[in-house]
């Protein structure tokens, strides 16, 4: 629900993928940084190409951040995090993340051979916290017995 507390303007512009959110290349560094102001962790995300009757992940290409860091305060690990998935997502975009794509999966080769814009179906996932959800989430999996 995170995704909500973004700018209207940032919303309007989202790509809704099953349950995740993403955005047009773009749009992605404006989004990261408009959660960062909020603030709110980047988690990070990964490059998917959709159609109504497909989604094709790329999961290997993705632009993660670390996890908070012991005694890390909030505002520090939202900046942190906004860094470190802007720095990924600007190394992966010198990918051909279009090969990459019709190279893996044989549904886009061939949409790709039928003529498709294949990056009229790129979207980049984006993943965020706010301060109360991450320490909701570390009470919720902190408590679980370990085996």
């Amino acid at each position: 629900m995170e995704k909500f507390k973004l700018p209207k303007n940032l919303l309007d512009k989202a790509i809704k993928s099953g349950n995740e959110y993403g955005w047009k290349k773009a749009d992605v560094l404006e989004v990261i940084e408009a959660a960062r102001q909020i603030p709110m962790a980047n988690i990070g995300g990964q490059v998917q190409y959709i159609w109504p009757d497909a989604t094709c992940e790329l999961y290997w290409l993705d632009y993660d951040s670390e996890d908070k860091k012991e005694k890390e305060d909030w505002v520090t690990f939202c900046n942190r995090t906004a860094f470190e998935c802007s720095e990924k997502f600007k190394n992966l975009t010198t990918t051909d993340i279009e090969k990459e794509a019709i190279n893996s999966f044989e549904i886009i080769k061939h949409k790709f051979d039928e003529g498709f814009q294949l990056n009229d179906h790129q979207v980049f996932i984006l993943y965020f916290n706010d301060q109360e959800t991450y320490q909701d989430l570390r009470s919720k999996y902190s408590s679980r017995p370990r085996s």
